[in-house]
């Protein structure tokens, strides 16, 4: 390419919007496993609460759900996703500066983890409901746990938490 075509690409970043998102976000998770040794599967949207496939270098399976946002407000996740308890589930939330020359943060939950932090929001939430006099209103159903709660806990590039 070269001329008006070049400038058009290589000019100002836009943002990203919802789909590309998500799927910057288990890329990027994939990329970081397999950096790391891991067998990474993409399911493509066809296993719902599946992002990933995973087997580690020593042939455990696994499987990891991926929440990406592009600003610091919630990581929204279904409802569902609490009442599973299995031990083979991990949790990647992944924050995706808008500037591209920024490192992506990726904070890296065993579902344990992620069921005590979902219970800490919850908690803080009801909190402020009660702070504040009155429910939010009723659209808001959709549970989330903001950056600042994960941000709190040492879930930072926690990688070495997946199975070995």
């Amino acid at each position: 390419m070269c001329g008006k075509a070049a400038e058009k690409v290589v000019g100002p970043y836009k943002p990203l919007w919802t789909g590309q998102t998500q799927w910057a976000g288990q890329f990027g998770v994939g990329h970081e496993l397999v950096r790391r040794g891991y067998m990474v599967a993409f399911t493509l949207g066809n296993a719902p609460g599946v992002d990933l496939m995973c087997q580690s270098p020593s042939k455990v399976l696994f499987i990891v759900e991926v929440k990406s946002a592009r600003t610091k407000a919630p990581f929204l996740y279904q409802k569902v996703l609490r009442e599973k308890s299995d031990g083979n589930r991990f949790f990647v939330f992944v924050f995706l500066p808008q500037d591209p020359k920024e490192r992506p943060e990726y904070y890296v939950l065993t579902n344990k983890e992620f069921q005590e932090t979902a219970a800490q929001q919850e908690a803080l939430d009801a909190e402020a409901v009660k702070k504040r006099g009155k429910p939010y209103a009723e659209s808001w159903k959709t549970p989330g746990i903001s950056y600042k709660v994960l941000a709190a806990h040492n879930f930072r590039d926690a990688w070495p938490s997946l199975p070995k």
